[in-house]
């Protein structure tokens, strides 16, 4: 048991800087909403903003993740792979009340499909 876990604590170690690299390789990209707007930049000039905590929010447009990362990246081949889809044939208004052994009467369907 001990011998397993120091594995992962030592496969942890190695990989943590691996992300880390990956995370820091990507430009910093500004949040488009579906008109292609900038979402931060439109919020900050009317002035829809909420402090919480120290912490300041922006309300405005939700952003465009097909408008944000499509220029860059293939969008519709990302949204058609399995993983993306998963639920989406058995979604519904009524899935998590039909569904009770889920305990999410809000839930669409099974996969991430229509989540939030």
């Amino acid at each position: 048991m001990k011998t397993r876990f120091t594995a992962w604590v030592g496969l942890l170690v190695l990989l943590i800087p691996a992300f880390q690299a990956f995370a820091d390789e990507h430009p910093k990209i500004p949040l488009l909403d579906k008109n292609g707007d900038n979402v931060i930049e439109m919020a900050k000039a009317q002035g829809q903003k909420l402090v919480i905590n120290g912490v300041t929010y922006f309300k405005g447009n939700p952003y465009s993740p097909e408008q944000t990362c499509g220029s860059c990246h293939d969008y519709e081949a990302i949204t058609s792979a399995y993983h993306f889809q998963l639920g989406a044939t058995d979604m519904g208004d009524d899935w998590g009340k039909k569904h009770p052994q889920f305990h999410y009467s809000h839930l669409l369907s099974a996969g991430q499909y229509g989540s939030w």
